[in-house]
Order: C-alpha cells, then structure tokens, then sequence
C-alpha cells in the first residue's frame, strides 16, 4: 500500500508536519525495490537514515512537548524509545524485506501520528501561540 503525506497527517504545527512527512518519504523509497538488484542494499540504507532520523525528530517533539508541559510526556518518550529500539534492530539485521519493513513503519507512523501525537498538539500550540505573543518563551 502507497504511503504518501495525507492532510489528516497534519497536526498544525510545521515543524512537526515537515519532519513527519520526511519521514514519510523515506518509506516511500521501500515501495519501488521490490525485484530489483539493489533492494537490501536500499531497505538498509533507508532503515539507517530513518533510525538517525528519528533520534533526531523524537528529540525535538519531545523538546516542544516539555517546555509545552504536556502531562503524558514520559508516555509518549517510551513510545518513542521503544520505536527507536525496533528500527536499531531492524538495521542490525543481515537481510531485510521490503515489504514488511514498510508495512511496519507504515502501522506505526501512521497510528502514531493519528492517535498519539494528536494528543500533545493542543499544548503545544498553546505554548506556540503563547511564546508568540509575549516575545520568544524558550
């Protein structure tokens, strides 16, 4: 099944959006590989670059959710680490199949999104809006 950026992926806060439709992106790349010569070669690349990626966006939703307040942030930090963990793992993996690979991250990010993330937004668009109008809150 295609995965591509869908607005009911949008959370209304752009940082969180363009880094959640990067990641998007990158598993779009596993939906072309099937049969041809470099598919493990491409499963593990792009499993390297989303495991990086991903310690790199988890920190700064994370980041926004603390300074936000949001009361079910170690929740959703061991929701993070558990997915972290998982991706690690895959990428230590000798062989890789395309297609559960992407049907895994596919489940994940998109219930993840939908489901959990939504419940952070309405903190941190308050801090958001907040920050703004009294002039840069950090």
């Amino acid at each position: 099944m295609h995965m591509s950026w869908k607005v009911e992926y949008s959370l209304g806060i752009a940082e969180m959006d363009a880094e959640h439709a990067r990641m998007i992106e990158m598993m779009a790349r596993l939906e072309a590989v099937e049969g041809r010569s470099d598919a493990l070669q491409t499963v593990g690349k792009v499993v390297s670059e989303l495991a990086d990626y991903v310690e790199t966006h988890f920190k700064h939703e994370e980041g926004l959710m603390e300074k936000a307040g949001y009361p079910n942030l170690e929740q959703h930090r061991e929701q993070h680490r558990a997915f972290a963990q998982k991706v690690i793992d895959l990428r230590s993996r000798a062989s890789l199949d395309a297609r559960s690979v992407h049907q895994f991250l596919q489940q994940w990010l998109g219930d993840h999104i939908l489901k959990v993330d939504r419940e952070y937004v309405p903190f941190v668009q308050l801090w958001l809006d907040n920050r703004g109008a009294e002039g840069g809150l950090e």
